[in-house]
C-alpha cells in the first residue's frame, strides 16, 4: 500500500510533538499522576484534537499501571447507554438500571485502586454529550478517596464543548476542570517542521522550497489539516510530474483542488 505523507488520518505516528500539543500531553499526565479527576482538551475544527488523543491512547496503554478506555464517538441515547458503554471498555457486565450500573462501576474503580492501578477514560468528540452525560462526568468524579479521584477523565471536543461547559447549568462540573488545555494553529516554522518530519517519517523528499511554505501559511493559517489537504495533493502532483521541488506557482491553483465548490 502507497504511504503518503500528509494523510489526514488521525495517525499517532506522525504526530509532531509542538509546544502547544507538548503542553496538553504534560496536562493530561500530571492529572493521571496526580488523580486530579477530569482536564479537557478544546480545539476548533483541523486542529490535531483526535491525533492527540490517540497518541495519548498508544501512550497509556504501554503503562500497566493504567486501565484505560476510550469513546471515540459518543452517540449515546441516555445516559444510561453511555455509563453502559464506559463499563464496557472495562469488561463490567451491563446491569439492567442506571444505579446499579453506577455500583459496578464504583465497586470496579476501588478493586483497581487496591491494585495500585488508575482507570483513565479518553472521551473524543466530548462536545456531542448531552446536558445529561456531562452531569454523569460530574457523578463519576464523585468517586474518590478523601485523596485523590478513583478515575481520571479526558475530555477532548471542539469550541461547542467549551460553549457547553461555560453554561450556568455545568457549573459543578466547569469547577472540577484540572488545567484545561487549547490546541493552537501551528506557527510558521512550526509548520516547517511537521511539513520535514512527515516527510522523513513517511521515507520522502521534502519537496517544498520556502516560498511554496510561505503560500502555504499564508492560506491555512497554520490549521493542521488545512497545511495537509493542501499538501497533499501538491505532493501527489509533484510525484506524478517528477518534480523535486514544488514552485510557489502551484500552490493557489492546487487549493481549490481541497475545496468544495459552492
Amino acid at each position: 500500500m502507497k504511504f503518503s505523507p500528509f494523510s489526514t488520518s488521525p495517525d499517532p505516528e506522525m504526530l509532531y510533538i509542538t509546544p502547544s500539543i507538548k503542553s496538553t500531553i504534560d496536562k493530561v499526565m500530571h492529572l493521571i499522576d496526580y488523580r486530579q479527576g477530569l482536564t479537557t482538551i478544546v480545539a476548533d475544527v483541523g486542529h490535531g484534537k483526535s491525533t492527540v488523543i490517540r497518541h495519548l491512547w498508544n501512550e497509556l496503554s504501554k503503562n500497566k499501571e493504567i486501565s484505560l478506555a476510550s469513546v471515540l464517538t459518543p452517540n449515546f441515547p441516555s445516559d444510561f447507554a453511555m455509563i453502559k458503554t464506559i463499563c464496557g471498555e472495562y469488561g463490567i457486565a451491563p446491569r439492567r438500571s442506571m444505579l446499579a450500573q453506577e455500583s459496578a462501576l464504583k465497586d470496579f474503580l476501588g478493586q483497581l485502586d487496591s491494585e495500585g492501578r488508575t482507570a483513565v477514560i479518553l472521551i473524543d468528540e466530548a462536545q456531542r454529550l448531552t446536558g445529561k452525560q456531562l452531569e454523569l462526568i460530574r457523578v463519576l468524579l464523585n468517586f474518590e478517596t478523601p485523596k485523590y479521584k478513583l478515575v481520571q477523565i479526558v475530555l477532548a471536543g471542539q469550541l461547542e464543548l467549551k460553549y457547553k461547559l461555560l453554561d450556568e447549568s455545568k457549573k459543578a462540573l466547569r469547577s472540577r476542570i484540572f488545567a484545561p488545555s487549547n490546541l493552537s494553529p501551528l506557527s510558521p516554522a512550526e509548520m516547517r517542521r511537521v511539513i520535514e518530519f512527515r516527510c522523513l517519517k513517511a521515507g520522502s523528499l521534502n519537496p517544498f522550497t520556502d516560498e511554496a511554505l510561505q503560500a502555504i501559511y499564508n492560506i491555512t493559517s497554520g490549521i493542521p489539516r488545512d497545511v495537509l489537504k493542501i499538501c497533499q495533493v501538491l505532493w501527489v502532483a509533484a510525484q506524478k510530474d517528477g518534480i523535486e521541488e514544488i514552485p510557489i506557482e502551484w500552490v493557489e491553483p492546487m487549493v481549490k483542488e481541497t475545496e468544495l465548490d459552492a
